[in-house]
């Protein structure tokens, strides 16, 4: 992020804008670039706008649209990495408001009732929003099989499950456009299946992505087999920088 127009894996170009719906966004890409700029104090007060920042999502967040509640959760997940890279220092020891303020978020973003999941007939847009929320997730969950991340909690992954859904391929989440987006999805059919990470370490597809939340949130059982077996470079091979995550995600996965 201390690179011009660079921006992590979990978060798309197009979100970045000066509309009021983008602020979290845009406040957290200028206070990380404040952070690099090696200035005297900038960590000090790097820190202390982070903990004025979380007090006023705190306080707003129940008037943020759904766009600018994502803005937001993806804002905080940054602000969360940082302080795990730096351990505690007397500039950033407020971890329960960092943890109040995803629990808040989330809390707000779950009554806005959206979709999880995306069909080829949604836009682009749609399913930018989706596959930012998917990308999300996968991070504040491996920040939990780092430190016990108490908003965890609030996910209701089946046991059988460590990551899912994983995220989609690189084509459509670099597609600069929508016509580009709905080429990439005409070009390749298998684009849009859904791949998952075991609790055994295994990988596993989850099915099209039409099905994807009912295969989610069902257990694999000898009865009902709802998922099937697949190969890492099924799915690594059309993946981003978020593939290296999630191959160092599933060596921290202890299967007993």
């Amino acid at each position: 992020m201390l690179r011009q127009n660079a921006l992590p894996p979990f978060i798309h170009p197009n979100q970045t804008s000066t509309t009021s719906e983008m602020e979290a966004l845009d406040n957290c890409i200028s206070l990380v670039y404040m952070m690099g700029s090696g200035l005297s104090g900038s960590r000090k007060l790097f820190w202390k706008n982070v903990q004025m920042e979380c007090e006023r999502l705190c306080s707003e967040a129940w008037k943020l649209s759904s766009w600018g509640l994502l803005a937001a959760m993806q804002s905080v997940s940054i602000y969360i990495l940082f302080r795990l890279d730096e351990g505690e220092t007397e500039h950033n020891d407020f971890d329960s408001l960092l943890l109040n303020t995803v629990t808040i978020i989330a809390q707000n973003l779950t009554r806005k009732d959206i979709a999880n999941n995306y069909s080829r007939e949604r836009s682009w847009r749609d399913w930018l929003y989706e596959e930012s929320r998917r990308r999300l997730a996968v991070i504040y969950r491996v920040v939990n099989m780092l430190v016990y991340f108490d908003p965890a909690t609030m996910c209701n992954l089946p046991p059988d499950l460590v990551l899912a859904p994983l995220p989609s391929k690189k084509e459509l989440w670099e597609a600069s456009d929508e016509q580009s987006w709905d080429l990439e999805n005409k070009r390749d059919p298998a684009a849009g299946n859904a791949f998952g990470l075991a609790r055994s370490g295994e990988l596993v597809r989850l099915g099209s992505d039409s099905d994807d939340e009912g295969l989610v949130h069902s257990a694999i059982t000898s009865v009902s087999p709802l998922r099937m077996a697949a190969s890492w470079e099924e799915w690594c091979g059309g993946m981003d920088g978020f593939g290296g995550l999630i191959m160092l995600a599933a060596l921290l996965v202890d299967p007993t």
